[in-house]
């Protein structure tokens, strides 16, 4: 199916959004672990162990999106926390196995990848794809925007109000208030609140 979403005011598109709103509410709405108000998730989507998913308020996630939280080996009750505000973009993938959160306000852009978890990567201990799942906790703060086709990896720490740039891998520590590019994705500039603007590091 083709849908053509050009025009936000069309009959088409607000059949589809009437139906993704419906959706939620009714039948979503009773399968995660908690869910906030006017949350919409877009179709088609693809969510695994919801019961293990949390939503806030206001949440939108977009069309196409791969939401999952996996009771996986020795791992249980991870958490995969998206707070109020966070708008999802279409086509991101968002995968946790142990703890991972997306603060509030935060915008994702398409195309994403954010994870708390990798496949064991120790070449004689057989296929990469049965081994162990290493976790570490991934935590996006407050009001970070992720550039398209973002990918944060397992570990990474993403501090408030900080941008990361399209195409950008984030391994590891972000602070807050920064513009960080590249991959691995490095700072680049800071804001300066005496001076209201963004500086060159």
């Amino acid at each position: 199916m083709i849908i053509n979403f050009d025009n936000k005011n069309s009959l088409s598109n607000k059949i589809i959004t009437k139906f993704d709103k419906f959706w939620t509410l009714i039948f979503l709405r009773f399968q995660f672990y908690k869910i906030g108000k006017k949350v919409i998730v877009r179709s088609p989507r693809y969510i695994y162990n919801s019961a293990s998913i949390q939503l806030g308020d206001n949440v939108t996630i977009g069309p196409g999106c791969r939401i999952e939280a996996y009771n996986s080996y020795s791992l249980k009750n991870p958490s995969l926390i998206i707070s109020e505000g966070a708008s999802i973009q279409h086509g991101v993938h968002i995968y946790s196995a142990g703890k991972l959160t997306i603060d509030r306000d935060c915008l994702v852009g398409s195309g994403c990848m954010i994870t708390d978890n990798n496949h064991g990567m120790s070449p004689i201990s057989g296929p990469y794809r049965t081994q162990p799942l290493e976790v570490k906790e991934t935590h996006i703060g407050e009001n970070v925007w992720l550039g398209e086709n973002v990918a944060v990896l397992a570990g990474s720490e993403i501090g408030s109000n900080s941008i990361i740039g399209a195409n950008s891998v984030v391994t590891g520590f972000i602070p807050e208030n920064s513009v960080a590019v590249g991959i691995p994705a490095r700072v680049i500039k800071k804001y300066d609140f005496d001076l209201n603007k963004w500086i060159k590091c």
